[in-house]
């Protein structure tokens, strides 16, 4: 058995006294990084709702206006062909083709589709986020 003198005793403890104000410094420090990622993370989460929403209200004109200009185009009509008279469209494919292209509303099937594609990536992201900041406050509470 070792006997310490006092002056090893009172630096040992006070090394012991100096770790635990570290930890809990530390754990301080990591609780508000912890509560300011939850905070990060939620706004993000509603920046991302709020895209979705405009992207959804956008994309009601875009489908109005792709569904009008195939009607005033003929592009409708090119389709009814197909099924009405499939043999004159293969024997003739090529011709079908760039009637059927020149006919085909694509500034408002461009604007539906990136409306679409901004509503999947900003559905992605709020699941994203939102998980991440349920996942960090159940960290915090345990």
């Amino acid at each position: 058995m070792m006997h310490h003198s006092p002056k090893t005793h009172r630096i040992s403890t006070n090394m012991n006294k100096d770790t635990e104000v570290c930890d809990r410094i530390l754990k301080s420090v990591i609780c508000r990084v912890e509560q300011f990622e939850v905070k990060r993370s939620h706004r993000q989460s509603i920046a991302y709702k709020s895209i979705c929403l405009v992207a959804v209200v956008a994309l009601v004109p875009a489908i109005y206006y792709v569904l009008q200009s195939s009607s005033q185009s003929g592009f409708g009509r090119y389709i009814s062909l197909v099924s009405s008279d499939g043999s004159s469209v293969i024997q003739n494919w090529r011709e079908f083709l760039m009637s059927t292209a020149s006919s085909l509303p694509i500034t408002g099937t461009i604007a539906a589709l990136l409306m679409l594609f901004i509503i999947v990536t900003a559905m992605r992201r709020t699941v994203k986020y939102s998980e991440y900041s349920e996942s960090v406050k159940k960290r915090l509470i345990a």
